[in-house]
C-alpha cells in the first residue's frame, strides 16, 4: 500500500491539481494526461509485478510476492479512470463521487468479510482494494462517458506540467513522510507493533478523510472558480474555518480524550495498546484541518511554488526525524512530528496573510472558541465519567459521554450566540427546504 500510494505521485504528476485549477481545459490536454497516467500505470505496474520478490525478500516474508502481484493490478484500474474522476471534481460533482465510493466500499467490504471468514486471511484485504477500484472504474466511466481523442500531442500539457510539477514534487515528498515511520517500524520492530502503530494511525486518518472528502476537496474546485474574486475567496474561508471549528476540532478532541474506549469498542480489548497512538495522531489531524484549507487557497491562487518550498521544507525535516528517532522512541518521533505539523500549520496561515492579505489573526479568532469551549467540556464530561460515574462497557460509555458532550457543546454555542451554529443551522434549513421543493 505505502509504495502503491507513493508512485501514484509520480503517476498523477500533480495533473489532477493543475486541471481543476486551470480555467479552461481542452479536449487535447484531457487526452494528452489520459494516456500520460496510462502510460505511466501499466510501467508501474510492470514494475510492481517484477520486483515483488525483492519486496518480499526485504521484509522476510514471502506471502507479500502474491499480495505485491495481484496489486499491480490496481494500477491499470486507476489509469482508465483517472481523468474521468477529475472531471466530476472540476464539475464539483462530488455527489456523485462520494456515492459512488460508499457504494463500492459496501460491496468490496461484505465480499472482503466472506473471503476471510472462509479462511482467504490476508489476500481478503487485497481483493478488498481490487474490487473497490473496479467498481469505481466501471461507475465513473459509464457516468462521464467520455473518451479520449487520438489527435492529441504530449507538448499541449506544457501549461499543465509547468504548474503541476512543483505540486508534484512536494506531494512526493510529502508523501514519503507520511509512509516512511511504517517502513522503518517494519524493518525495526515486530509486526505486533506495527500493527498497533497502523491501526491508531489508520483510524486517526480516517476522522481526516471526512472532513478532507466533504469540505476540503470541494473546497480547492470552490476556490478555484473564485480565484479572481477576492472578497468572495474571504467569504468562503470564514465559511470553512468556522465549519471545521464549530464541528470537526471538537470532534477530534473528543477522539484525543476517549482514545481507548473508542478502539476497545471498534477492534476488540487485544488492540488497546494502540489507543496512545490514535490520541498522539488525532492531535496532528487538529492541526491538519487547520493546515488544508490554507494550502488550498495557495494553489487555488497558482501560488505552487510557495506550496513547494513549504511542503518541502516541513517534509525533509519529518523525514529526518523519522530516521532518527524511529528505531529510538516512537513517542518522541510522534511528538516531533505533532510539533513538525503545527509549525506548517503556522507557516501557511503567515504565507496567507502576507502573500495574498488573508488575515491569519481573523481565522485564529475564529479556531480558538470553539477549540476552548470543546476542550474544557470534554475535559469535565470524562473526568465526570471516569471517576464519578465509573462505566466499565466501552460503548455505553461512548454513547453517554458522547451524546452527553454533544447536547452541552450545542447547548453552550447557543447560549453565547456563536456564529458557527447559526450558519450550521441556516445551511440545514436551506438543504431541507430545497429538498422538499425538489420532492
Amino acid at each position: 500500500m505505502v509504495l502503491y500510494i507513493l508512485s501514484q505521485e509520480i503517476i498523477r504528476f500533480g495533473l489532477d491539481t493543475a486541471i481543476i485549477q486551470k480555467k479552461e481545459v481542452s479536449n487535447e490536454e484531457y487526452s494528452g494526461a489520459f494516456f500520460l497516467i496510462a502510460s505511466l500505470s501499466i510501467f508501474f505496474a510492470i514494475l510492481l509485478y517484477l520486483s515483488s520478490t525483492f519486496i518480499s525478500d526485504f521484509y522476510d516474508n514471502q506471502e507479500l510476492v502474491l499480495v505485491a502481484r495481484m496489486f499491480s493490478l490496481m494500477y491499470i484500474i486507476d489509469g482508465l479512470m483517472h481523468i474521468q474522476k477529475i472531471k466530476l471534481k472540476k464539475s464539483l460533482d462530488f455527489k456523485r463521487l462520494n456515492f459512488y465510493l460508499i457504494i463500492s466500499k459496501i460491496i468490496a467490504g461484505s465480499i472482503a468479510i466472506i473471503l476471510a471468514l472462509k479462511g482467504v486471511g490476508l489476500l481478503s484485504l487485497v481483493y478488498q482494494n481490487i474490487i473497490i477500484a473496479a467498481i469505481q472504474m466501471i461507475l465513473i466511466c459509464s457516468s462521464v462517458k467520455w473518451m479520449p481523442s487520438r489527435s492529441y500531442q504530449f507538448k499541449n500539457l506544457d501549461e499543465l506540467v509547468n504548474y503541476s510539477k512543483y505540486i508534484f514534487s512536494a506531494n512526493f515528498i510529502y508523501h514519503i513522510s507520511q509512509r516512511l515511520d511504517s517502513l522503518l517500524i517494519a524493518k525495526y520492530f515486530d509486526a505486533t507493533l506495527l500493527g498497533l502503530y497502523d491501526r491508531g494511525k489508520n483510524l486517526s486518518e480516517l476522522s481526516q478523510r471526512l472532513p478532507s472528502n466533504f469540505i476540503m476537496k470541494p473546497l480547492f474546485t470552490s476556490l478555484s472558480a473564485l480565484q479572481d474574486d477576492k472578497a468572495g475567496l474571504h467569504r468562503l474561508m470564514k465559511r470553512i474555518y468556522t465549519s471545521i471549528s464549530f464541528v470537526f476540532i471538537p470532534f477530534l478532541l473528543f477522539l484525543v480524550f476517549n482514545a481507548k474506549q473508542l478502539i476497545e469498542f471498534a477492534y476488540g480489548y487485544q488492540w488497546v495498546d494502540a489507543a496512545q497512538y490514535f490520541s498522539l495522531f488525532s492531535i496532528m489531524a487538529i492541526f491538519y484541518l487547520i493546515r488544508v484549507p490554507a494550502n488550498y487557497l495557495l494553489l487555488a491562487m497558482g501560488k505552487s511554488k510557495e506550496v513547494f518550498r513549504i511542503e518541502v521544507s516541513i517534509s525533509i525535516l519529518k523525514i529526518i526525524a523519522i530516521i532518527i528517532l524511529a528505531a529510538i522512541n516512537l513517542y518522541w518521533m510522534i511528538a516531533a512530528l505533532i510539533i513538525l505539523r503545527a509549525i506548517e500549520a503556522t507557516i501557511y496561515l503567515y504565507f496567507c496573510d502576507n502573500r495574498l492579505s488573508f488575515s491569519t489573526r481573523e481565522y485564529l479568532m475564529i479556531i480558538a472558541p470553539y477549540f476552548s469551549i470543546g476542550l474544557i467540556l470534554i475535559s469535565v464530561i470524562n473526568y465526570f465519567f471516569d471517576y464519578l460515574f465509573i462505566i466499565d462497557n466501552s460503548f455505553i460509555y461512548l454513547a453517554l459521554s458522547f451524546t452527553s458532550f454533544g447536547c452541552i457543546y450545542l447547548l453552550t454555542n447557543y447560549l453565547l450566540k456563536m456564529d458557527g451554529l447559526s450558519f450550521h443551522w441556516n445551511l440545514t434549513k436551506t438543504y431541507l427546504l430545497k429538498t422538499k421543493s425538489s420532492a
